[in-house]
């Protein structure tokens, strides 16, 4: 390499930092981990509390999917903090201070939500360009839904693949007798929450989409359609499974509703649902796969086509970028360190008194 080649290196590198040589603090990481200390007393009451539900124990692999992504993907030199992230930082601010105004820990976890979202928003990927966002799905999905909405959710479903099952058997011409998430066959009487294990596989179906989404850089309307799909998928094999009891009852006189069987059976169903999820996330792929932008010769060269950017952007999945590094970063304020010290510290202290009548 000649001396001329390595001066222009060497300005090249001086004038675009590498996340390298931002390091792993650099960025708005020293901000957002002290506004993030402000939530950890509710959050950890809040996660604590929903270790107990059995449909929502796939949240630790969740949120350390989400941390060991965020940290392994991210660009700290190329931070771009618009208008949507900094609303977001707004909200979270008042649902935080809201939550300790009103002893309510599922706010300061909703108000933790946001703000991973609009750093999600706001951080590049290293080598893609591209925002983060589609990671902040992993940590959404670990909030509860309010007012006890995820039981009511499950009971609703357990009602709908009743009545499918009973659909079912009623065409195939099998004996039985349905009331309410029960269904009674001659001799044997099954409730659909023990069939099915009142549909919790649903939950985790969700979770290995937003996972696929996210290890994968789908599109909004990509990742929107497969969490879609997913949530059919969980309920027809949840179907299946009540179905596969129930004949398994008829043929054979053989209990598949209790013991380490029935567990199997339901590992089994979620093995398959996962599978087909994975292949409607390839048929999608193929689908609304990123389209070349070749340019002709002449004089419209110059143009690129709006139908084709458009596609690529929202559509199709993100591509690598070698034009990433040269977007002007947009960092957070520097005084958005003191702000949310002071912050913190309210926070902490309201929490402080607050936690012994949680408790």
């Amino acid at each position: 390499m000649s001396e001329q080649q390595q001066t222009a290196t060497g300005q090249l590198e001086a004038a675009a930092p590498s996340a390298v040589s931002a390091g792993v603090w650099g960025g708005a990481t020293v901000p957002v981990l002290l506004l993030l200390a402000a939530h950890l007393p509710f959050a950890v009451l809040h996660y604590v509390g929903t270790w107990k539900l059995e449909h929502y124990q796939f949240f630790p692999f969740a949120l350390g999917m989400f941390a060991w992504l965020f940290h392994t993907r991210r660009d700290p030199s190329l931070e771009r903090w618009g208008w949507f992230s900094l609303a977001l930082i707004g909200v979270d601010l008042f649902l935080l201070g809201a939550s300790v105004w009103l002893s309510r820990p599922w706010l300061a976890v909703a108000g933790m939500m946001a703000l991973l979202t609009a750093w999600c928003r706001a951080s590049r990927e290293r080598g893609y360009g591209g925002s983060l966002l589609c990671l902040s799905l992993l940590v959404i999905l670990t909030l509860r839904l309010p007012n006890d909405r995820d039981n009511q959710l499950i009971q609703w479903l357990q009602g709908r693949t009743t009545a499918f099952a009973s659909g079912i058997c009623h065409r195939v011409g099998l004996v039985h007798f349905s009331d309410g998430n029960t269904l009674t066959v001659p001799g044997k009487k099954f409730l659909i929450a023990e069939a099915c294990s009142g549909v919790k596989s649903l939950f985790t179906i969700m979770f290995i989409a937003s996972l696929v989404i996210a290890m994968k850089r789908r599109s909004m309307l990509h990742g929107l359609t497969l969490v879609l799909m997913g949530m059919g998928t969980a309920g027809l094999m949840n179907t299946v499974r009540v179905l596969s009891v129930i004949i398994v009852w008829e043929k054979y006189q053989f209990d598949l509703s209790t013991g380490w069987i029935h567990d199997a059976l339901g590992y089994l169903t979620l093995g398959i649902a996962a599978l087909m999820l994975m292949s409607a996330d390839a048929g999608l792929d193929l689908l609304t796969a990123w389209i070349p932008d070749i340019r002709r010769p002449g004089a419209m060269a110059i143009y690129a086509n709006p139908f084709i950017y458009s596609w690529n952007r929202y559509v199709a999945s993100s591509q690598t970028s070698s034009e990433s590094s040269s977007i002007p970063a947009r960092p957070l304020a520097a005084k958005a360190v003191k702000v949310f010290a002071v912050v913190t510290v309210l926070a902490l202290v309201g929490q402080a008194i607050r936690l012994p009548g949680l408790m």
